[in-house]
């Protein structure tokens, strides 16, 4: 069974002495954890992959912006579900509060999407209903 929520943080000095299951994953083990599946015989399936994070009260932003809900964790994950990425979609209010800009290509990760043949960094696909950007 492969495990949902890896720790991406040690948080527990118990979890910690637990070996594996207590340490911080490395980028590589989180990226394998989220790979897209493998490819079958007709060639590379398309793919969709939603996240994000919410409060315990179902809130997915304060004030505006999803970072004052996330933590380390949250973002480090998030890092390489964009790293892993062909295209980051983004609604228009995200893309205003928070000063979206183009994606940047992350040195870890240049391997796997030249072997993916991927371009360095996603695309930004920003869905607006007003174009107001």
């Amino acid at each position: 069974m492969r495990r949902l929520f890896p720790v991406t943080d040690v948080t527990d000095e118990t979890a910690a002495a637990e070996g594996a299951a207590g340490r911080e994953w490395s980028l590589a083990e989180l990226a394998a954890a989220y790979a897209y599946p493998e490819a079958g015989p007709e060639g590379r399936a398309p793919w969709l992959r939603g996240n994000m994070v919410s409060t315990l009260d179902g809130a997915a932003q304060h004030e505006g912006r999803s970072q004052p809900i996330s933590c380390a964790a949250d973002m480090r994950i998030f890092g390489v579900l964009r790293a892993l990425a062909d295209v980051v979609v983004v609604g228009a209010e995200t893309v205003r509060q928070e000063g979206y800009r183009p994606a940047r290509a992350r040195a870890e990760f240049a391997a796997a999407r030249e072997a993916a043949g991927q371009w360095p960094a996603p695309a930004i696909a920003v869905v607006s209903a007003s174009l107001d950007l």
